[in-house]
């Protein structure tokens, strides 16, 4: 039966200073690997962007945005050529403290509308994701690195849990499934691609360092993404 793919976690080089590869670059690499769409969630004022915060804030948003409108540009372009329904939609990943979130269903003129966003704290974000009926998921809650000085939970302010993250190693992505798996929070994965490169990288062998989510009938729009994860909807790709 054929099934639907899609990758839940990228960022681009317009928006995300970790990043190295243009929104473009992903749509014939994604199309190739099989998948049949794209989340790309640049980093946003509260980690590390290339955004620079001497713009005004439409200008901000206005760059912020453009890896996410370069990718869907290429979709479009590609499947006028080729008969084909490559989806790329929008998120947003911001951080508190080093703890990472996943945001979908706030839009650019959302954006443009909402300054204060930059600014608020985790349950201010939490409150205005929830009134928009978006989606806030914790991305590799368990990840220890050098520039992360302690790991941050919230289990009162999220909707679900990043149970696979390709930049994680298999310890902190196990820790994240038992936790979600604890307190039944609905279970996303996702590559958390900076680069195409990633997407053909070998973990070890036969097995690709990319994820996502997957399911039985495609994607509409970002709220169907959004009700389906709600609902503890798709599989996990690991």
């Amino acid at each position: 039966m054929k099934t639907f793919k899609y990758e839940t976690h990228l960022h681009t080089s317009e928006a995300s200073k970790c990043g190295s590869s243009s929104g473009k670059e992903y749509i014939s690499v994604y199309k190739k690997l099989g998948y049949d769409g794209i989340f790309v969630t640049d980093h946003f004022f509260g980690g590390n962007t290339a955004v620079s915060h001497e713009l005004d804030w439409h200008t901000r948003i206005e760059q912020y945005c453009s890896g996410y409108e370069t990718a869907l540009a290429e979709a479009k372009k590609q499947n006028q050529e080729d008969g084909g329904d490559f989806k790329v939609f929008f998120g947003i990943e911001q951080t508190f403290q080093g703890d990472d979130y996943l945001i979908y269903g706030l839009d650019k003129n959302w954006l443009f509308d909402h300054p204060d966003v930059e600014t608020m704290n985790h349950q201010q974000l939490f409150d205005a994701v929830n009134r928009e009926g978006g989606l806030m998921i914790q991305a590799h809650p368990f990840r220890l690195r050098g520039y992360i000085n302690a790991i941050h939970i919230h289990p009162r302010e999220i909707h679900g849990i990043e149970v696979y993250n390709g930049g994680n190693t298999p310890d902190q992505n196990d820790l994240a499934l038992v936790y979600a798996k604890t307190y039944n929070f609905a279970m996303t994965s996702g590559s958390d691609i900076h680069n195409i490169s990633f997407a053909l990288e070998e973990k070890s062998e036969g097995t690709m360092a990319v994820g996502g989510m997957e399911f039985n009938t495609p994607l509409t729009s970002i709220d169907d993404y959004i009700e389906r994860i709600k609902a503890h909807q798709g599989t996990i790709i690991r």
